[in-house]
Parts: structure tokens; sequence; C-alpha cells
């Protein structure tokens, strides 16, 4: 149970990185797109009411920023509401994590 969770956490991690990499106009992805985005993972590792509680421990632990002021998205065409966005610490663990991953132990 705690890999699927830490598993989850990278996930969220992969998927905030990628939006930011993406430089839209608005950073941050919100709770539907993040959701969308882990539809495929979330189908072999785990199930979605764990998202609540996986952006809860990246935001007590400063990995992820969440945004609520909503701010009209030209690029998505719509407001965007509430949404997370990966910090710089955020980004170092997650490039740890992959680098750890690749190591023979």
């Amino acid at each position: 149970m705690a890999w699927t969770f830490h598993e989850t956490i990278l996930q969220i991690l992969r998927n905030l990185n990628q939006a930011a990499e993406r430089r839209s106009e608005v950073e941050g992805l919100e709770r539907l797109e993040l959701e969308r985005s882990m539809a495929r993972f979330w189908t072999v590792e785990m199930k979605e009411q764990q998202v609540e509680e996986a952006l809860r421990v990246l935001m007590e632990n400063r990995l992820v920023l969440e945004e609520s002021d909503p701010v009209y998205a030209w690029d998505r065409q719509r407001m965007v509401g509430e949404r997370f966005k990966i910090t710089a610490e955020g980004k170092a663990y997650l490039f740890r994590q992959i680098d750890e991953r690749d190591r023979i132990r």
C-alpha cells in the first residue's frame, strides 16, 4: 500500500512537471485535468480517491503549490480556478527518485 501511494505521488509530480514544461499561459493543472492525465495510471495502480491525500501530502511538504485565484487561460479558452503546480523542491525530489530508480541496488 505504501509503495502504491508513493508511486501516486511520483505520478502527480511527473504530470505537474510536464505541465510546467509546456509553458502555458496559466501554470498548473486543475484537479480534473490532473485526474484525466492520470487515468491510465489508475487503471493499474490505484484509485482516484487517493489523489486528495497525495496532494495534501505534497502541499504539506512544499513539493506542490495550490493557487486558487480564477484566471482566464487563453490557451484553454476558459476560466481556470483552483490549480496545482510543482515547486523547485518538487522537481528536485522527482529527479532524485528517477535517478535512484535507475540504480542497481
